[in-house]
């Protein structure tokens, strides 16, 4: 870390994709799909983490560190599909040579009235609800017995 003139979380990033790079590769692998050869990057990228980036929604832009006190700044004002993306959240971006793709998440809050949490087994289906109780069906455990 010494002579690596960038900010310390990209350590972090560039180790977490590397991981998740040979995870998908042994499972291919042990699958049949992939070749017993080491996985390879065909074009440089580098996957932004949330601890690296600033995002002011007013000015629409993404500040991200790339060394200590230096900072690219990205902006998605006047983009062609900024009104598809109003009110949305801004989920990460992916820095390549000669663009950066920003993904953004929109969270929908669903409201239900009544919740029932259910438990199977391999004899009972059984589930509760507070305004109901204990809700049990054992007709495959009676019927066997």
């Amino acid at each position: 870390m010494k002579d690596n003139p960038y900010a310390a979380h990209w350590v972090d990033a560039v180790i977490r994709k590397a991981y998740s790079i040979m995870e998908s590769w042994r499972k291919r692998y042990l699958r049949g799909r992939a070749r017993k050869i080491k996985p390879r990057i065909r074009r440089r990228f580098a996957k932004c983490k949330v601890t690296l980036m600033k995002v002011d929604y007013e000015a629409k832009t993404i500040r991200i560190t790339l060394k200590p006190g230096e900072y690219l700044t990205i902006s998605w004002r006047s983009t062609w599909f900024g009104h598809r993306v109003r009110g949305w959240a801004v989920g990460g971006a992916i820095i390549f040579d000669d663009r950066v793709v920003i993904s953004f998440n929109n969270f929908k809050e669903i409201y239900v009235r009544r919740i029932i949490g259910w438990d199977s087994n391999e004899l009972s289906l059984d589930g509760y609800e507070p305004s109901i109780g204990f809700i049990h069906d054992r007709s495959k455990a009676s019927q066997e017995h």
